[in-house]
């Protein structure tokens, strides 16, 4: 499992803004955000080919796009990040700012890219997950 000071590295190299690890009440902790994207039958909303002229800056478009779309980034940019590999640590508050963020970036080193967002609310997640040709974004509505 990485440690708290690697994932806010990674977090900030990406381009966030990184606050603290939070334990919301009310809100789900991280492996349970992470269990629907990781089923079998989970269906991303938008796929990023890896031989297309520019995935990262696809992905990073994209993920922004569907995460400011399904609600998953407020209105004032924070957004609760889980790092693939870190699941065991609680969410890390963190800010996209007025330069977009790169999740092209946010994966622990030596690993591929994987993360779950979640709204601060609670109520909205996505996820990037790299596949074997491709990066999927996926979304979901949590239930409460």
């Amino acid at each position: 499992m990485a440690d708290p000071q690697t994932v806010r590295a990674v977090v900030a190299r990406a381009g966030f803004t990184v606050e603290d690890f939070v334990d919301p009440e009310h809100r789900p902790d991280p492996m349970t955000v992470w269990r629907p994207f990781i089923r079998s039958g989970a269906v991303p909303v938008v796929r990023v080919p890896d031989h297309e002229p520019h995935p990262n800056r696809h992905l990073d478009r994209e993920w922004l796009r569907v995460s400011r779309e399904n609600g998953t980034i407020a209105a004032d940019g924070t957004v609760l990040l889980s790092v693939e590999g870190a699941g065991r640590l609680p969410w890390l508050r963190a800010r996209v700012g007025t330069t977009p963020p790169h999740a092209s970036r946010l994966g622990l080193p030596g690993q591929s890219i994987g993360f779950v967002a979640l709204a601060p609310d609670g109520r909205a997640a996505t996820s990037v997950s790299t596949e074997e040709w491709e990066t999927w974004i996926l979304a979901a509505e949590i239930q409460p």
